[in-house]
């Protein structure tokens, strides 16, 4: 490897330590009762006694970077924590046979995508550092999309109609990371158009393309055990990512075993713990949620409008099992998806 090719890996790795760390910092800060600047407060968390908006001082302006043209969600809400592209998203990743990826542990967590009968694992340890995965499964273009801070994990199309009257065939679309959340979610962008997207949301929520709702498919949590076992010639996105990461561990373990949020949330419902992993399920008019406790060893149908939906859960999450046409779902905490759909039902047997 060439001296600068050494210095670059070592800016690379010095950039991504500092983005998770000073992330991490305000879980410190905000537990201490201290708002975004370092001030004090009350002696509760911010996020109980109000809201207040974190925006660092090195991270992305968004209305330089974004086309806010008609943002349908309040901007003095949105968190700006990194640059532009500093989580940097994937496109066309190097993939491996799941039988070469001896460096993951049999319990590592992996969403299953599945287009057609063409099938691809893309292990969280990979997505913790970078968010987003775009790519084309059994011809159809997709993006495989993961937020830490909410443990969401969806799957859409790329594929969107094209917003001018008059333009023929379908726009396909890549996404990165803006670099900003809302509802301590991640917010995505399209690099045509650079408008803002909500990964929970499930749409545009800016630029010409706003209101566009995303084609979301079925999402399914899997352990690396149980994706090996299941297609053992499959293929899984490879950590030859052409970034220079620690794809081992994930920096984010500590923030599972409590339930304080890196950023405040302006509301959310109370009828579960905030960190209650679950399945939520939405349709343009209702949503619900499932939390995986819930689930029992034969799985949870439930009926919608639009007909059954069943889900399972495994020992890495949830997976939704069938869902019929216009059922969008994200494995996902509670607090973040009850921010996003405030009228949400959470079903139980």
């Amino acid at each position: 490897m060439s001296n600068l090719t050494s210095r670059k890996s070592l800016v690379a790795t010095v950039a991504i330590v500092a983005i998770i760390a000073s992330i991490a910092a305000l879980v410190v800060t905000r537990g201490r009762g201290l708002d975004s600047s370092g001030s004090a407060s009350a002696t509760q968390p911010v996020w109980e006694t109000g809201f207040r908006t974190v925006r660092r001082p090195y991270a992305v302006n968004i209305e330089a970077e974004y086309d806010l043209g008609g943002l349908t969600i309040p901007q003095e809400q949105i968190h700006t924590l990194v640059r532009k592209d500093g989580i940097p998203a994937l496109t066309d990743p190097n993939l491996e046979k799941v039988t070469e990826a001896a460096w993951l542990q049999p319990e590592a967590r992996i969403i299953e995508a599945v287009v057609g009968t063409d099938v691809l694992g893309v292990p969280l340890q990979i997505l913790n550092y970078h968010e987003i995965v775009n790519t084309t499964l059994g011809g159809e273009p997709i993006a495989i999309t993961y937020c830490p801070l909410c443990d969401s994990a969806t799957i859409f199309s790329r594929r969107i109609k094209r917003p001018a009257e008059g333009d023929s065939g379908d726009l396909v679309l890549e996404f990165g990371v803006s670099g900003a959340l809302y509802n301590s979610n991640v917010l995505l962008y399209d690099r045509t158009y650079r408008g803002l997207w909500s990964q929970l949301g499930m749409e545009a929520v800016s630029g010409p393309l706003v209101g566009s709702k995303l084609d979301m498919l079925p999402v399914r949590l899997v352990t690396y055990a149980e994706f090996k076992n299941k297609y053992p010639q499959g293929d899984l996105v490879s950590r030859d990512t052409g970034h220079h990461r620690s794809y081992e561990g994930s920096a984010y373990g500590d923030y599972f075993g409590h339930d304080r949020l890196m950023v405040p949330v302006a509301e959310m419902g109370d009828a579960l713990p905030k960190k209650t992993l679950g399945v939520g399920i939405a349709t343009d008019e209702q949503a619900w949620f499932i939390a995986k406790k819930t689930i029992g060893a034969t799985g949870f149908t439930f009926d919608t409008p639009k007909g059954k939906v069943t889900v399972a859960k495994t020992q890495a999450g949830i997976v939704v099992q069938e869902a019929p046409p216009g059922i969008r779902s994200a494995q996902t905490f509670y607090y973040s998806w009850s921010a996003f759909y405030p009228k949400t039902v959470v079903l139980s047997k």
